[in-house]
């Protein structure tokens, strides 16, 4: 008996620590942490003003973006992107719009990471691409209508420095 109750806890503790998690591996996307601030930007809405901020949050558990746009031609859009480590990374995106997109992340490149909707929602898919280069982070957001696989059109892209 003293050997099952021992057994038992032994368990218990491995699955708490399980369930605790590891600490999340950043360093792929630490080029983003900071406060960037749009210089440009082509397609989609038209020409605009925006900044986003990634950070961390939750003692380094997840990495939060927060963001907005303010276009020319209509109201402003702000968003939140919610970056967190399960067997992979993963992230979740909410908007002014009510849009909410479940991402896989992929590393193409150094200093280069790809948000790509998980196909798990109904209609379009999304891809989110963020990159540096030289001194400027780049960004470019996709979209694939249903049925269209991987075929994704630009919807729009923009320039960002660091402030």
């Amino acid at each position: 008996m003293r050997n099952l109750v021992a057994f038992l806890l032994l368990l218990l503790s491995s699955a708490c620590l399980y369930a605790q998690g590891a600490e999340p591996d950043w360093k792929k996307m630490d080029f983003l942490i900071g406060k960037w601030v749009a210089v440009g930007n082509e397609g989609g809405p038209g020409s605009g003003q925006g900044e986003a901020t990634f950070d961390f949050q939750l003692n380094k558990k997840i990495m939060v973006r927060h963001s907005y746009a303010q276009y020319a031609s209509g109201p402003r859009h702000d968003d939140l992107l919610v970056i967190y480590a399960e067997e992979a990374p993963r992230a979740i995106y909410f908007d002014s719009e009510g849009h909410v997109i479940r991402y896989k992340i992929a590393f193409p490149a150094a200093e280069s990471v790809v948000f790509e909707s998980d196909g798990t929602q109904p209609g379009p898919r999304y891809r989110l691409s963020y990159w540096m280069e030289k001194q400027s982070l780049k960004g470019k957001f996709e979209i694939a209508p249903p049925g269209a696989g991987s075929q994704y059109k630009t919807y729009l892209t923009w320039t960002s420095r660091k402030q």
